[in-house]
């Protein structure tokens, strides 16, 4: 086993630990929590900078892996795809008045379902039954935020 798997055992271990010390009362919920946003922070640090560095060498590791041909290199493929065309239809004056329409009915719909929760009637200027929207839930989420020392 590398070095690279040793320590990301010892850190799984350790935030297993502490999860656990939470779990059985030996540290409160709130500092276990505290502890394991911190290192997810990190974490995401640590993953930028991999993209970042994979991005930006892709021509060069490409290149490298190519010289290894289909054996592949350390046990590893490398395959390079190419990146697909991406349509941005935002400046069409066509597509904004569309979707400012789709807006305008999200909006009568949404308002349709909180009135209808209010106990009010929905229906429409003409009289007609506004059809109400699917809904569903998201889970509820704790937003970590430090204060200034």
């Amino acid at each position: 086993m590398g070095k690279t798997s040793e320590m990301h055992l010892q850190m799984q271990d350790q935030y297993m630990n502490a999860v656990n010390d939470a779990e059985i009362g030996n540290v409160g919920h709130l500092d276990t929590f505290i502890f394991l946003e911190e290192e997810r922070k990190l974490l995401e640090q640590s993953l930028a900078i991999i993209k970042s560095y994979k991005d930006e060498n892709l021509d060069l590791i490409e290149k490298e892996a190519n010289e290894y041909g289909k054996e592949g290199y350390k046990g590893y493929k490398v395959e390079v795809r190419n990146g697909g065309r991406l349509f941005d239809y935002k400046h069409i004056p066509e597509w904004q008045e569309r979707k400012e329409s789709l807006s305008e009915c999200e909006e009568k719909h949404k308002q349709a379902f909180i009135a209808k929760e209010k106990g009010l009637l929905t229906a429409s200027e003409d009289g007609e039954e506004i059809v109400m929207p699917e809904v569903s839930y998201r889970k509820s989420s704790i937003i970590l935020k430090k204060t200034p020392d």
